[in-house]
């Protein structure tokens, strides 16, 4: 069937109604019209009318801007303005022009809205709003023109930009535009069906501005501002801003922007009743698309226009499952928790759910209880029943505080907001006629959690008597705990065996080996700080007495950088291969080769089961993959000099004992003075000698990790081999049910490139620390007073402070940052350590004073702070910056 150049909004069909033909702003509003809206009389200029445009010089000009670098902002100008010129030079055929001309004569309006309808724009990914042209009260003589203006707009440098950083093809890329009757409003703006700002899916925000809408939409007028709750119709809020100008309708053509009366400039936008008919609207409208919607609209003599519609994009997606009962739920990310808050592929999140699930009623909490949930990738914990008790409710942002400085400043704001959403009202009599019941699931919840207290608390008293236990029994123990888990799992004979063990091996996991001793240096540590606080005087010795381990994990993965740079400092050709970025193959057949790839084996022996962002199983390990490591050896022969990075730990080292006598003898005074210096002796005894094991239990862990990875990389090769998926990497984008259908013989019927992309645009999401079951995601931004003007603040978690060039980096394995560089991350798990060789200061997205970056810089003495929202994108590459770890600020200085 021969597609039309020119269709009727209100005369779509099946076949006509598509977005290939009309673009996204045309293919909803044909949408709107059939289901019965109010939507200007109008038509679309379809596609089929843009590719008539087209000659075969012009293809070949649109086809050579994938070429271009999106930051070349000259090579972008230059091709766009090319483009959009032969576009504005080119006719339409009389056949296309006598449609638009018939069209126009069917909605005989005197003046009209030309507005450009781009195939990728309007998409639940890629808005493209503002990337193309609108051209208002446009005369009829006049608007074949402008549609042709609109089309050579595809082709605008912003346009051009958005497509290639959204990975949208230019030469697919194509656009129709929709032509409607003017609408010369009274009052126009914009309503969201979700707030655009806290991402809460049951208020609905509305912008008003007096005349049209084009000043708001630029941003040349800010009008007021109204939320509405969608279930009830309360105004929550309505904002009035002063609007001194309007925009409206010139009366030949275009528009002006003109002065309003001085007695209106405070004016509400609108009544009550009118808020509330844009909400029923709204919310009939976001049903009819199925998702939150932005909603362009004008009000003319009273009556509501709608002139169009598009998915809200930037959405943080709502915790899944839904919650069963109808109260407001909080979410609290185990991501932010581990210091690693990007998003993980589907076969990933439904391990870490069942594992995560299964953690809390070894805690004694009830198993029926539904704890985890997934958005955007990550994992989020529901914690709304500790909410619901009055004490944990005060207590608990302080509590998480401790282990992630945003998760904690989010659930203050929304405490602060919705606290009474988490108060159960009950009566005397209903509070004791729950007694029985609440002493019944203690005392069952602390038989169910027995095992795992016992766990935490099992020599923390003896950890305060005699010597500490040395620290290679330490490192043994976890580590046979960790080999014993994954040959368990690794034990079943076929892929499909292995896979179900991996997902059935719960019990095991939780026998964990005792750890009371560490959490005896945990105590000693909260001390200490408290110490600090009180006598600022001891507060260089208390940070002192916390460095210097060489026996630290992290410490001897660092350590072992540090030797195989040396290594290839000892045969120059090696040093070479390295610099050169050659492979390991390569390295080894050079004078001095085998030297250095024996010495990276035998230390990947100890740590290569380790991995950047370990906790995303399907990343490979440091053994499937040792670039980053190679990278961190050649940045370290760069930048430090032979047996540096050894010298710098036995410093610390030697500091740290000369700060544990400081302290003793500051204790030793007055009468009780042996008594104080013999008690800090012991407590500075035991703190340094278990906080030095404080990654040992991870590093055990991640036999674990690594046993998985290899598990369901094996099961994707199989999956493979045996023509079920493309790629054997496409197995981490089957939920588990998927996957065990597919290795008991069914076919997969999944759409893995869809979910590959939605796994792209969920990485490019900020995951909020908090959510709730609306959608709310409270601001996680840390208020502090006495901070510098435009500094961005978080948590202070290493002291000192430093001047440096910032360098951002997203991917260890493939970047690294230069001696004297301030690392900028968005995560910092134990994969990150290899940067930390060089970096004069950190400053990352997530964590807290007990996170592993956290310890890490305090053991090398980087100023560092944590929990700053947005660093990597708020900070660029190369500026200069001042981190304060002391004050927990970051300031741009340029």
């Amino acid at each position: 069937m021969k597609k039309p150049h020119v269709v009727s909004l209100s005369a779509a069909d099946d076949g006509t109604a598509d977005r290939a033909l009309l673009g996204g702003k045309g293919a909803a509003l044909t949408r709107l019209v059939d289901a019965g809206l109010s939507v200007p009389a109008g038509f679309c200029v379809t596609t089929v009318a843009y590719r008539e445009l087209l000659d075969e010089e012009t293809r070949t000009m649109i086809r050579e801007l994938s070429a271009i670098d999106p930051t070349d902002t000259e090579a972008i100008e230059t091709a766009g303005a090319g483009l959009r010129a032969r576009l504005r030079n080119r006719a339409f055929r009389v056949s296309t022009r006598d449609a638009i001309t018939d069209a126009l004569s069917d909605v005989s309006g005197e003046r009209y809205a030309v507005r450009s309808s781009a195939t990728a724009e309007d998409h639940p990914t890629t808005s493209f709003a503002g990337q193309h042209e609108t051209f208002l009260n446009v005369p009829s003589d006049a608007v074949i023109d402008r549609v042709r203006d609109c089309m050579a707009s595809l082709f605008t440098d912003r346009a051009i930009v958005y497509r290639a950083t959204n990975d949208v093809s230019h030469a697919q890329a194509s656009i129709a535009v929709v032509v409607q009757r003017m609408i010369n409003a009274n009052v126009s703006g914009v309503l969201f069906t979700a707030d655009p700002i806290t991402g809460n899916r049951h208020t609905a925000s509305i912008e008003a501005s007096f005349g049209l809408g084009a000043g708001l939409v630029s941003g040349d007028v800010t009008g007021d501002t109204v939320c509405v709750d969608k279930r009830t119709g309360e105004i929550h809020e309505y904002d009035i801003n002063e609007q001194r100008r309007e925009t409206r309708s010139q009366p030949d053509s275009g528009t002006e922007a003109v002065e309003r009366p001085a007695t209106e400039h405070t004016a509400r936008a609108l009544t009550e009743r009118q808020a509330h008919t844009l909400t029923e609207l709204g919310t009939e409208i976001e049903g009819l698309f199925g998702r939150p919607q932005d909603i362009e609209w004008c009000l003319a003599d009273g009556d509501v226009s709608i002139v169009q519609s598009r998915p809200i994009t930037s959405l943080f997606p709502v915790p899944e499952p839904e919650p069963a009962d109808d109260r407001l739920h909080a979410y609290i990310s185990v991501g932010h928790g581990q210091a690693f808050a990007e998003t993980m592929p589907p076969l990933v999140c439904d391990l870490w759910k069942a594992y995560t699930q299964r953690s809390m009623s070894l805690f004694g909490l009830s198993p029926t209880t539904q704890w985890v949930a997934e958005a955007g990738g990550r994992i989020y914990v529901d914690i709304t029943k500790p909410l619901t008790i009055g004490p944990l409710r005060r207590r608990l942002p302080a509590i998480m505080s401790s282990v992630s400085g945003s998760v904690g400043a989010a659930l203050d704001e929304l405490l602060a907001r919705r606290s009474g959403a988490f108060r159960d009202d009950q009566t005397v009599r209903s509070v004791l006629a729950s007694v029985p019941q609440i002493v019944n699931a203690v005392l069952t919840g602390a038989r169910a959690g027995f095992p795992l207290l016992r766990m935490m608390t099992d020599g923390f008293v003896g950890a305060f008597v005699g010597a500490p236990v040395p620290p290679d029994e330490e490192a043994a123990k976890w580590n046979a705990w960790g080999k014993q888990i994954a040959a368990r799992m690794r034990d079943p004979d076929t892929p499909a065996g292995r896979a179900r063990a991996a997902f059935n091996v719960w019990e095991s996991i939780t026998d964990f080996p005792p750890v009371g001793p560490l959490y005896a240096a945990f105590a000693v540590d909260v001390w200490l700080r408290r110490w600090a606080d009180n006598e600022p005087s001891v507060a260089d010795d208390v940070t002192a007495v916390g460095r210097g381990f060489p026996e630290e994990l992290v410490t001897r993965i660092n350590l072992g950088l540090g030797d195989l740079a040396d290594v290839a400092r000892d045969h120059p050709e090696v040093a070479a291969a390295l610099r050169a970025d050659e492979s390991l193959s390569e390295i080894e057949s050079s004078a001095g080769g085998k030297a250095f790839v024996d010495a990276l084996e035998e230390y990947l022996a100890v740590f290569g089961h380790r991995a950047t962002g370990e906790m995303d199983v399907s990343r490979p390990r440091w053994r499937d993959d040792p670039s980053g490591l190679l990278a961190a050896v050649r940045a370290n022969l760069e930048h430090s000099e032979p047996g540096s990075h050894r010298e710098h730990v036995h410093q610390m080292e030697r500091a740290a004992h000369t700060a544990v006598r400081r302290l003793e003898a500051h204790a030793n005074h007055g009468v009780f003075g042996p008594v104080r210096k013999r008690v800090v002796h012991q407590l500075l005894r035991t703190y340094r000698g278990y906080i030095r094991t404080r990654e040992y239990p991870k590093h055990g862990v991640a036999r674990m990790f690594a046993a998985w990875h290899e598990i369901f990389r094996d099961t994707g090769e199989a999956l493979a081999a045996d023509g079920q998926l493309d790629r054997a990497t496409d197995v981490w984008f089957l939920r588990k049910g998927e996957l065990f259908a597919a290795l008991d013989g069914d076919s997969i019927d999944v759409d893995i490139d869809a979910r590959r992309a939605e796994f792209k645009r969920h990485a490019e999401m900020d995951a909020p620390p908090v959510l709730t079951s609306e959608g709310d995601a409270p601001s996680a931004r840390i208020d502090r007073t006495a901070v510098p003007d435009d500094a961005l603040v978080g948590t202070g978690v290493s002291a000192g402070s430093v001047d440096g060039i910032a360098r951002v980096v997203h991917d260890p394995t493939t970047e690294t940052v230069k001696s004297g560089e301030i690392l900028i991350a968005p995560s910092a798990d134990p994969g990150w350590t290899p940067l930390f060789l060089n970096a004069a200061g950190m400053v990352v997205e997530v964590g807290g004073r007990m996170s592993h970056g956290a310890l890490v810089a305090r053991e090398y003495g980087l100023p560092a702070v944590v929990s700053v929202p947005n660093a990597t994108h708020r900070i660029e590459t190369g500026q200069r910056v001042r981190v304060d770890g002391a004050d927990g600020t970051v300031e741009i200085l340029d």
